[in-house]
Order: structure tokens, then C-alpha cells, then sequence
């Protein structure tokens, strides 16, 4: 009857796996639209991100369904439990804390040239256009140190001995953080200059200098 009971739960929890990851994949596909919104489409990237947080939340749900204290009895598959919660912790912390920043930091200034989307007409223009972006200017940097430990995590999860399905999706994540990772890195130091330049008081730094350097 143990035995039995046990294969039962065994094949409900994987079934429950099964659509987990199937959320998953959902969410990595909706988070890839998002990366390549960041530089093709900013405007458009509240959709993707939309997709992606309900792809996550249906993910998360199935994995709060999976009696965790049952798992105890079958350690190869509580690995897979555990890997695929750790995915969607980090993709949850991406999808709230990171995405929203850098959505709109890609609408003030351009991922792949470094430069202002809409520098204005004159100086002026653009010196109140980072006024009133001054809360923005001052999350990036930590925006994307988020993104970078969150694909630091999800790399470092053994995948070895896992279910392919659960393998595989670990792996599909890892590959659209590490390309996050990598179109946004290079805007770190433009919007570290622009928060030094910040902090300092918009009176004080010069205007003329930043803007050089931007354009």
C-alpha cells in the first residue's frame, strides 16, 4: 500500500512538473520578447512582461500545489522540485524589481548606441527630461546587478540527474538571462555616470559635459 500510495504521488507530482515547466517555457519565450522589445520596441514592452509575469504566476502555483514535507520520500524528484523553484524565484525577482527599470531607462536612452532616444531640441530639453528622470537614473545600475545575480543563481543550479523537461527549461532560462545579461550590462556604466552626475545636484555638474558624452 506504501509503495503504491507512493508511485501514486510520484506520478501526480510529476504531472504537476510537467505543467510547471510548460509555464515556464511560456514565461522564457514571453521574456525573450521582452529582451529584444528593449532594443527594437521600447513603447512595446509592457505586453511581453505582462505574459511573462502570468506565465510565472501559473508556475508558481502549481509548485505551491506540490506537497513539499511528501518530497522527502523521493529525493531525485524533490531536485526537481527545487531547481524549478529556484527558477521561478529568480525570474519572479527579474520580472518585478528588474524589468520595470529597465523598460523604461530603454525609452531615455538607446541599449545598443548609448545615446539618448529623444535628446530634445536644445539643452534645456534634455536637462528636464533627467530631471524628471532622476528616480530612474538612480535604479538602473541597481536594476541590472539584480538581472546579474539572478542568472548567477540560476547557473549555478546542477542540472545533472534532472528530468529533461526540468534540464531543459533550467538551461532555456539560463540562455535568455545570460542574453538579458549581456544587451543590458553596457548600459551600467552610462547610467552610473548619469547617477554620479545626479547625486551631485543638477545644478552643479555640467550640463554641456554629459551631453557630450552621451551624444
Amino acid at each position: 500500500m506504501v509503495l503504491l500510495a507512493l508511485l501514486a504521488f510520484a506520478a501526480l507530482t510529476a504531472a504537476r512538473i510537467n505543467t510547471l515547466v510548460s509555464h515556464l517555457e511560456s514565461a522564457s519565450e514571453a521574456s525573450q520578447d521582452f529582451v529584444a522589445a528593449l532594443t527594437e520596441d521600447p513603447e512595446g514592452t509592457g505586453p511581453h512582461l505582462a505574459a511573462a509575469r502570468t506565465s510565472l504566476d501559473a508556475a508558481e502555483a502549481e509548485l505551491q500545489a506540490i506537497p513539499l514535507a511528501q518530497l522527502e520520500s523521493l529525493p531525485w524528484l524533490g531536485r526537481n522540485v527545487t531547481a524549478a523553484g529556484t527558477v521561478i524565484d529568480e525570474m519572479q525577482a527579474v520580472a518585478a524589481g528588474s524589468a520595470p527599470v529597465l523598460a523604461d531607462a530603454a525609452e531615455l536612452i538607446d541599449f545598443e548606441t548609448l545615446r539618448p532616444r529623444s535628446p530634445g531640441a536644445s539643452p534645456t530639453e534634455w536637462r528636464a527630461t533627467l530631471e524628471d528622470a532622476i528616480d530612474l537614473v538612480e535604479a538602473v545600475p541597481g536594476a541590472i546587478d539584480t538581472l546579474g545575480e539572478s542568472r548567477t543563481a540560476v547557473a549555478a543550479i546542477d542540472t545533472a540527474g534532472l528530468l529533461p523537461p526540468v534540464r531543459d527549461a533550467v538551461e532555456d532560462v539560463e540562455a535568455m538571462l545570460d542574453e538579458a545579461y549581456g544587451k543590458v550590462a553596457p548600459v551600467r556604466k552610462t547610467f552610473s555616470d548619469l547617477r554620479d552626475w545626479v547625486e551631485q545636484g543638477v545644478e552643479e555638474f555640467s550640463l554641456l559635459d554629459l551631453i557630450r558624452g552621451l551624444l
